[in-house]
């Protein structure tokens, strides 16, 4: 699915894939304040029958709510909001969880990305990405915004275990934290600034974690040429190996 005007162009797909029966990823973007702010939230469910499912769609729900209140993007401290939002969404999920037996133990991952003017403000919990994508930046076209919060990229972190060792871990998308699984939980926050034309691309592990930062840059080169990767990107992933659900969007932002 694509959306195009003047200033931001969507695309976003999200598929069972080819070994899930039911969906557990989420996803939702919109333009809000006549052209000047852009969004777009990702997120990855997990938990009993159905449970998962809940949880994705209640992260996305609530941010969707919370931004579309926005009235003036410029005078909001933008790190603090999204910290105070994902916390609120992530206490909705939890007393829910807490309330039904059939969502007990239910959480999420979730990420967040506004665009206002030339800054993008990102906020994640898990391991949902956001990547940024410059093609005027011959050196390094695509950069991971956002550090995965897996029990992978803590061992990582401490220099356990090498990239190689990370990347042919088959436990490396057990969380080190998420949303909706306690009360209250730590947002990583960060703010970067856009040199426009751009490209944000936010996804579930699904798809990131079967495809190459070449295969995602050459994808994302595409769409600044008018073309729509959604289906390219679900088939590739499946080709290579995802045996989850798959969560592609993104936002080119025009000069």
């Amino acid at each position: 699915m694509s959306n195009l005007n003047p200033t931001f162009e969507f695309q976003s797909i999200s598929d069972c894939g080819a070994f899930r029966s039911n969906n557990e990823d989420a996803i939702e973007y919109g333009i809000e304040c006549n052209n000047h702010l852009a969004w777009m939230v990702v997120a990855d469910g997990m938990g009993g029958h159905l449970a998962g499912e809940v949880a994705s769609h209640m992260f996305v729900d609530e941010l969707k709510q919370a931004i579309k209140k926005i009235k003036t993007p410029e005078s909001i401290d933008w790190l603090c909001w999204l910290e105070i939002e994902i916390n609120r969404a992530n206490n909705k999920i939890f007393i829910s969880s807490l309330k039904n037996r059939q969502q007990k133990g239910m959480g999420t991952t979730g990420v967040v990305a506004i665009v206002v003017d030339s800054n993008c403000y990102i906020g994640w919990v898990g391991d949902s990405r956001c990547y940024l994508y410059e093609p005027k930046n011959s050196d390094q076209v695509l950069t991971q915004l956002t550090v995965d919060h897996s029990m992978i990229q803590v061992l990582l972190d401490k220099g356990a275990i090498t990239e190689k060792e990370a990347k042919n871990a088959n436990n490396k998308n057990m969380l080190s934290k998420a949303i909706g699984i306690k009360k209250g939980v730590d947002v990583d926050t960060k703010t970067v600034a856009l040199h426009k034309p751009v490209a944000l691309m936010l996804s579930t592990d699904g798809l990131h974690d079967s495809l190459s930062t070449g295969i995602l840059s050459f994808s994302l080169e595409k769409i600044f040429n008018g073309k729509d990767v959604t289906n390219e990107l679900i088939e590739k992933a499946i080709e290579g190996g995802s045996k989850d659900n798959i969560t592609y969007g993104s936002i080119v932002i025009h000069q």
